[in-house]
């Protein structure tokens, strides 16, 4: 009887013990508060009217100064930074970077507004056309001077997608809002306390979830549930269809720095059905911000696109797995700077991934009254970093007397 009662008693401990192990982790997310925040898709697509509107709060209780960058796919860029006081939150949207105003007629925030142009209009040969009006938001807390970043585990944020005229769809005004993917600073057991406290190694945050001096790691991949392109679910007047589905992700190995270097990888997808079974082979080849579109209509570089079909799956739901892979199937070639006349090979590389997976649906109809949006779920760890320019853009602004 002892024996069985030890037993028993050793079996609670460990399920207590083991799921607070479980709970425990250091993988970035889209549900806590973090030091760096991502946002994978910010679009001012003038094909819809698009116009993407951010939000970001300040939950400490003293204030943080936070640099901010936007990137398209084009790789045109633009930084800028601000300060928020305790429990303060601040907007804006991204076209034209207004703040708005406030009851007194103040202007809470003025941003840049979202790049256009860039170096990069496609990047051949295995990377299609890139969008300068899609595109990333990074952001994270630094220190006064602008010359560090800090640990601040207070941030968080989201943005709401919102097309003004969507000119094929029954529905032309459509918005969604999804969760910035956030980053704690570490300490040496869990999320740093230390508010304000430098972090070593100014210009580069680490990825890697591994104590002081690094923030969370990224998803080693992600994971979601979706309609495949062509499926319908529902009884008679209340039935959802699914058009078609896209993928907007932003790759863990950002380069924000001005002389910022390329990365892009290999997305690797398997999909599955409701039978439980599997369908691989589908990749497409993505650069460190990209929208994919998972349908061959959409994307002709996408291989095997029809592993998103209702014709191929089969089931009026399913699920994928993507990872960012290096292969040989995805490289570009752009000239050598030290040399114009020849070029030079960028491969492809192993990255974690932070996604928002988009939908075009159709309530009762068969075309489109609505996009709709969501994160994708993170899984597993791997490493990544995040390069800037300290002291770059000019001087801090100047602190709020509130």
């Amino acid at each position: 009887m002892m024996n069985k009662r030890i037993i028993g008693a050793l079996l609670v401990a460990l399920a207590f013990f083991g799921g607070r192990a479980l709970a425990a982790q250091n993988v970035a997310n889209t549900s806590q508060q973090g030091s760096l925040l991502i946002w994978p898709l910010i679009s001012v697509d003038p094909e819809d009217s698009t116009d993407t509107f951010v939000e970001i709060s300040n939950d400490g209780i003293g204030t943080v100064h936070v640099e901010c960058e936007y990137i398209n796919e084009q790789k045109g860029r633009v930084n800028f930074d601000f300060f928020l006081t305790a429990k303060q939150t601040l907007s804006w949207e991204a076209l034209t970077g207004s703040g708005g105003t406030d009851i007194n007629g103040g202007t809470p925030i003025a941003t840049p507004a979202f790049p256009y142009g860039g170096d990069y209009p496609s990047l051949s040969p295995t990377i299609g056309p890139l969008d300068d009006r899609i595109g990333e938001l990074v952001c994270f807390a630094v220190d006064t001077g602008r010359a560090n970043q800090v640990v601040w585990n207070h941030l968080t944020g989201n943005a709401t997608v919102a097309n003004f005229y969507d000119g094929d769809a029954y529905v032309p005004t459509q918005a969604f809002r999804y969760n910035a993917w956030a980053f704690a600073a570490r300490g040496n057991s869990g999320p740093s306390t230390a508010d304000g406290t430098v972090i070593p190694g100014p210009g580069k945050l680490l990825l890697t979830g591994g104590g002081w001096g690094t923030y969370d790691a990224c998803p080693l991949y992600n994971t979601a549930n979706f309609m495949p392109n062509g499926s319908y679910l529902g009884p008679q007047y209340n039935v959802l269809y699914t058009l078609d589905n896209d993928l907007a992700v932003s790759i863990c190995n950002q380069d924000l720095r001005q002389d910022f270097n390329l990365h892009i990888t290999k997305l690797q997808f398997t999909t599955w059905n409701e039978l439980e079974n599997s369908f691989t082979g589908a990749y497409v080849c993505a650069d460190s911000t990209d929208d994919e579109g998972l349908s061959y209509s959409d994307n002709s570089y996408l291989v095997d696109s029809g592993n998103f079909d209702f014709g191929t799956l089969g089931t009026p739901n399913a699920r994928f797995q993507v990872q960012g892979v290096a292969s040989t199937q995805c490289f570009v070639t752009i000239p050598n700077p030290a040399n114009p006349s020849t070029n030079i090979i960028i491969n492809s590389e192993n990255t974690g991934l932070l996604g928002v997976l988009t939908s075009s649906i159709g309530l009762n109809y068969s075309s489109e009254d609505q996009e709709i949006g969501s994160t994708t779920q993170g899984a597993g760890t791997e490493a990544g970093y995040v390069l800037w320019d300290p002291n770059a853009g000019g001087p801090p602004p100047v602190r709020p007397k509130h």
